[in-house]
């Protein structure tokens, strides 16, 4: 049995079986029937399923009788050109604005998020730089039970404290001559 590769936009999705239907531009807009999204990994791997977006425009692979097939992938136009042309950027960019690319030429990951971000994890968490690190928000709280800091202290504003304050000999700073 032969296939024939047709274009055509996303006009249905079902996401739980991972299927869609596609307006083909050579039968005039002809619906197809259901048609298989194949996805990267789907047995002990798994992803939350890749599909098209409603009205994205892409290839399909149909059966010569037209009722079987799967969709092969969204395609650029000149009317929708890609969005990075360098080949050293990975890109991502979701609906919302959020923004994920890794430059492997400048070895520089960035995330530029929209909305807050959390990491979280069940063990440890290590973070290492080759360089300054520099965190910058309005205010940063430090949540934990001990807090050790290695190396030396610089404070560059005041300093305020509850509690007792006690230096490596055990002097508070009450300590009076």
């Amino acid at each position: 049995m032969s296939s024939t590769l047709e274009y055509g936009e996303i006009s249905a999705i079902d996401y739980r079986t991972c299927r869609v239907r596609v307006r083909l531009d050579e039968r005039d807009g002809v619906e197809s029937y259901w048609l298989n999204v194949p996805q990267r990994h789907s047995q002990a791997n798994q992803s939350r399923p890749l599909l098209p977006e409603l009205g994205e425009q892409g290839a399909v692979l149909l059966s010569a009788d037209g009722v079987g097939g799967v969709w092969l992938g969204g395609v650029y136009s000149s009317a929708e050109p890609p969005p990075v042309v360098d080949p050293d950027t990975d890109y991502v960019r979701f609906s919302d604005g959020t923004l994920l690319t890794y430059d492997r030429a400048a070895h520089l990951l960035t995330l530029d998020c929209v909305g807050a971000v959390t990491l979280k994890c069940a063990q440890s968490l290590r973070i290492e730089a080759g360089a300054p690190v520099l965190v910058k928000a309005p205010s940063v709280t430090l949540d934990a039970s001990q807090t050790t800091l290695n190396g030396n202290l610089q404070i560059n504003g005041n300093l305020n404290a509850s509690g007792t304050v006690m230096d490596a000999g055990g002097n508070s700073n009450h300590h009076k001559h």
